[in-house]
């Protein structure tokens, strides 16, 4: 909210700076060559089912709560204290509370008694989904942000071509819409690419760094829960989880993204019957 205030005051005081020449920037020729031209080739590229995805991606990137490791270790003690005290009853009346969709599925699961290995291949399979679904966004808007240099640059030839064509025939009156078309359209491409475009990408890639953690945490925690682990227990080995090296780290996600990862064995452990 902090940084939204900021970006806000930053732009409308570059608004109230610049009120007299800001209509200067407007051109619809530009803008529909530039951002035109992008979304027609996206669409030529991608379904609809990634697009419709996209759009899901970004949904959740503006509207989720991450929850910190810290926090979500603190969660994790509180269901073991009412697993051990009250049993999957207790775990029950827990679900309409838990806010994160994963960690629903996981308590779920073992208030349904699911064994061991099923609840790790499904959850195995909702993080493998997870990683699909944001990598397949974050390449949509790289691709976005390319193309959207290259219209910007498209939009500059065929302003230079318009404005040639009207010097050779000495129509002085139509050089600085050529002119205005030949500059925008590069202005328009630039701007989107690196203002929005590219930032919302590097935003998205923290973000699936982020929930990653999360959903590590929150895959092992389940695991862990059904085994009926101590809260000490529980703690101790979710909080080597937070501190693995990135190395490790890899590791493990490389092994989660096998095609044949759930029926190999686990990524984060030994799988007990």
């Amino acid at each position: 909210m902090i940084r939204l205030i900021l970006a806000v005051m930053l732009s409308g005081g570059g608004l109230v700076a610049g009120w007299e020449i800001w209509p200067e920037f407007i051109n619809f020729p530009s803008l529909i060559i530039t951002v035109g031209g992008t979304l027609a080739v996206t669409l030529f590229t991608f379904s609809w089912t990634r697009l419709r995805e996209l759009g899901r991606t970004l949904y959740d990137l503006s509207t989720y709560k991450q929850q910190t490791p810290e926090a979500l270790i603190v969660e994790f003690k509180r269901l073991t204290r009412l697993y051990h005290i009250e049993g999957p009853r207790g775990l029950e009346h827990q679900e309409h509370i838990i806010s994160d969709s994963f960690l629903r599925l996981g308590v779920r699961m073992v208030v349904d008694l699911r064994k061991e290995k099923d609840i790790r291949a499904s959850l195995e399979q909702e993080f493998l989904s997870f990683f699909r679904r944001y990598e397949a966004a974050m390449q949509i808007l790289l691709i976005v942000g390319k193309l959207l240099p290259a219209f910007g640059f498209i939009g500059t030839l065929i302003g230079l071509v318009l404005l040639l064509r009207q010097v050779s025939h000495l129509e002085p009156q139509a050089l600085p819409a050529a002119f205005s078309l030949a500059v925008l359209t590069t202005l328009y491409g630039a701007l989107l690419a690196n203002v929005v475009i590219l930032p919302l990408a590097a935003k998205l890639q923290s973000f699936e760094q982020e929930r990653e953690m999360t959903l590590r945490i929150t895959l092992e925690g389940v695991v862990l829960l059904v085994r009926r682990e101590s809260e000490e227990s529980m703690e101790r080995k979710l909080w080597a989880l937070v501190v693995s090296t990135p190395a490790e780290q890899e590791q493990e996600k490389a092994v989660m993204r096998k095609p044949s990862f759930a029926l190999h064995g686990p990524a984060f452990g030994k799988t007990e019957s």
